[in-house]
């Protein structure tokens, strides 16, 4: 099995009403700070961090973890912000059933975590010769198109540049990367049971296609 573990900022609005109205650059560096408290910590544990909407981030921690372990750690590193309360709540399950399900209750019976990690072809010369603006619309564009889509079936995030990535099961892979490289892109894909390493293997497989100029538009690694 894999777990969820779902990180909610309890507080947030009443949170950030109370900072007044010169208050944007405090929420975008707290909520930067605890995203990165988060990532930091939970990588050790071979797990990734998806800061989603960042008042609700979520961890997808290998099912060797000692899960307790993990939230309660999670709990003590957060306490250094007093002024948010935070909620730490464990799932079995991947993030997209834990996430679109209503009683927040995971299948206990997904054992590997897929990444596809999307990659637009030519986006830095693009933003070059294109303008910043436009190829980052066209990433948005790309994140809304694909998260309606999988909705139910996988769960995605934008990292930053062109970097985005859909984290799914085994049994709705071959519909991810089906949609996925509908477009001027290439897709990494890595499979493991530990999700850290999935990741590692997807930006492995991007690396490969971009290296050796294949023709597909998408490779699979799995461990």
């Amino acid at each position: 099995m894999v777990y969820t573990v779902v990180i909610r900022l309890v507080n947030y609005r009443e949170w950030i009403e109370s900072l007044g109205f010169d208050r944007e650059w405090v929420v975008q560096v707290v909520q930067s700070r605890i995203y990165s408290d988060i990532q930091s910590y939970v990588k050790d544990f071979n797990g990734f961090t998806l800061p989603l909407r960042y008042d609700v981030q979520v961890a997808i921690l290998p099912r060797t973890t000692h899960i307790n372990d993990v939230v309660k750690g999670l709990e003590e590193l957060l306490m250094r912000y007093p002024q948010i309360n935070v909620r730490v709540d464990s799932y079995c399950g991947l993030p997209h059933e834990v996430l679109t399900n209503d009683s927040n209750v995971g299948g206990c019976d997904s054992t590997e975590v897929c990444v596809a990690h999307i990659d637009l072809n030519n986006f830095t010369l693009r933003s070059v010769s294109e303008g910043y603006y436009k190829p980052y619309v066209e990433v948005l564009n790309i994140v809304s198109t694909l998260a309606r889509k999988f909705m139910g079936k996988a769960v995605l995030q934008y990292l930053g540049g062109d970097n985005v990535v859909v984290v799914t099961s085994p049994n709705y892979l071959d519909e991810v990367i089906k949609e996925s490289v509908d477009g001027d892109v290439k897709v990494g894909v890595g499979i493991s049971e530990i999700p850290r390493k999935a990741f590692e293997l997807a930006a492995k497989a991007l690396s490969i296609l971009r290296s050796e100029g294949r023709n597909s538009k998408y490779l699979v690694l799995r461990v």
